[in-house]
């Protein structure tokens, strides 16, 4: 049995060792918490700022804006209605999780998006409801009315509820709402009940934090697919050309100018971040990280320890500087991370490529869909909806019996999991997937966002190289092996097994290589949202 005591600020249930509530920060009374590991900077999370940018020595704004576009979030909020496993995705991992951290989102108001999802979950159960009503009706009346004589009146109104639905769906006031000349995320839906509204807000937070909970190997969830990485190590003991004892430095001192150097770069919406992510089953125990065993991660924690961090980073916690370029109205996000870890006699660097490619074509149609429908496009719907109401049909009873927990049976779930937290100390607290990621596509879709891609890599890991060789040269380190390494990683891109030079996109290098190609069967599939 979970044991927990009720915080004093909010009623929400907590552990009995947490010192503060996880939902409202109000301070516990109770035994201490386990001392963390090694390194640890406190005992409770401290205010930090949001993610740092530099523009060329203005202030930093208070968070990434990502190029302040409204199209990625309008687009995932009509995905809701479109898509109904992407809907129910994100209502079971994410707004219904009281546990789990969240991944970055890169362009997208995750709150407003999770809000239409509950709307149209909510649309679709009152429609199964119904169906499930036609469907008991269609496979009794024989025996009740002692004949078929009603079955065909019942599998028509059973096609007109699926194709009224379509049409209220494509061209009612939801997704109506959401063209181009419409959208306002202010009147986005208000959530269901106060505890949706509750977790929503701690949702909300993590898009001005600068801490991310990971789960599985990947800790850049949220932020695409990393393309490449490449990692260096030089001597900071060795002499410059004019000889002498080269200066001592403080790595935080080399993020700061690295970030600076970075902030002059002319490129679209470029933002520059420290992040730290931390791997998700390191987090119990540790009060850094996870203020209450019965909470979310915290969101963000203060730049002291985020500096700490950088001189003595942990196996489960790792800052960087993330680099963000974001293009094409936030369509595509292409990221360089980079993390700087001092020894006595060595500086390692390490970097890793990332490119969140455009939506999915599908969530698209958005901007397509006419405000009324045209007489071929009911067509279609009627063809289409006529050949899929069987199956709609014949899914609809477990489907009406789920949505009647909008959350998914969370009290079943929250309590299982806080028995596993409470008894067995263990838990992964880490995100799963990003909610902008898991409605991207798997490529570019068009040559010049490639192109934007590459460029924008290049530049970064360019002025990021030189940066660091103005660090070391004006600290009396000699650079000459850095220069070297600075001429393959720009200029010649992957090194392959043997010297091969490689530039294609899709590569695989050394002697047991191998390429497969996954050939996608284009079967007409039947709708059964």
């Amino acid at each position: 049995m979970a044991h927990s005591t009720a915080c004093p600020g909010c009623g929400r249930a907590t552990a009995t060792w947490s010192t503060r509530c996880g939902a409202c920060g109000t301070p516990l009374n109770g035994p201490k918490p386990a001392a963390t590991r090694s390194g640890a900077l406190g005992t409770t999370p401290q205010t930090a700022r949001g993610p740092t940018t530099w523009g060329g020595g203005q202030a930093p704004p208070a968070t990434i804006r990502w190029g302040g576009g409204l199209d990625v979030t309008r687009y995932l909020c009509a995905a809701t209605y479109l898509d109904r496993a992407y809907a129910e995705l994100l209502i079971r991992q994410i707004a219904a999780e009281p546990h789990l951290g969240v991944g970055a989102a890169p362009a997208c108001d995750v709150p407003v998006v999770l809000r239409h999802a509950y709307v149209a979950n909510a649309r679709r159960h009152q429609r199964d409801l119904l169906l499930s009503l036609l469907l008991v009706l269609t496979l009794f009346s024989p025996a009740w009315f002692r004949g078929f004589a009603s079955t065909p009146l019942l599998l028509f109104l059973s096609w007109m509820t699926v194709l009224v639905f379509e049409l209220s769906t494509r061209y009612g006031r939801h997704l109506q709402n959401l063209r181009p000349n419409r959208f306002d995320p202010a009147a986005a839906p208000p959530p269901p009940n106060g505890d949706v509204a509750a977790r929503l807000g701690e949702i909300s937070a993590y898009a001005h934090g600068n801490v991310t909970a990971y789960s599985g190997y990947s800790p850049f969830v949220g932020y695409g697919v990393p393309l490449d990485s490449w990692s260096l190590t030089f001597d900071v003991t060795a002499p410059g050309p004019l000889g002498g004892t080269p200066q001592d430095f403080d790595v935080t001192e080399l993020y700061e100018h690295v970030a600076q150097r970075l902030g002059t770069l002319s490129l679209p919406c470029l933002e520059i971040e420290e992040r730290l992510f931390v791997e998700g089953t390191t987090v119990l125990g540790d009060t850094r990280f996870l203020a209450d065993p019965l909470g979310r991660p915290v969101p963000r924690i203060a730049q002291s320890q985020m500096d700490e961090l950088k001189r003595a980073p942990e196996e489960g916690a790792r800052p960087y500087l993330a680099v963000h370029s974001t293009g094409w109205g936030g369509d595509l996000v292409t990221s360089l991370f980079l993390r700087f870890v001092r020894s006595d006699s060595n500086l390692c660097v390490e970097a890793v490529q990332t490119v969140l490619f455009p939506l999915d074509d599908r969530y698209r149609m958005i901007d397509t869909l006419m405000p009324r429908p045209s007489l071929r496009g009911t067509a279609e719907l009627m063809t289409a909806t006529l050949f899929s109401t069987p199956f709609v049909m014949l899914a609809a009873p477990v489907r009406a019996v789920t949505g009647f927990s909008p959350d998914y049976w969370i009290t079943w779930r929250v309590r299982r999991q806080n028995k596993r937290i409470t008894s067995l100390r263990r838990f992964d607290y880490g995100a799963r997937w990003g909610v902008r990621q898991q409605a991207a596509g798997d490529r570019h879709q068009r040559h010049f966002q490639k192109a934007d891609s590459g460029l924008a890599l290049k530049m970064i890991e360019r002025r990021a190289l030189d940066a660091l060789i103005e660090f070391a040269e004006a600290r009396g380190i000699d650079v000459s092996e850095l220069v070297q390494r600075q001429q393959l990683i720009v200029n010649n891109g992957i090194i392959a097994t043997g010297g091969a030079q490689v530039t294609s996109s899709s590569i695989a290098s050394g002697s047991q290589s191998r390429i497969s190609m996954r050939l996608l069967n284009k079967i007409p599939l039947v709708n059964t949202d």
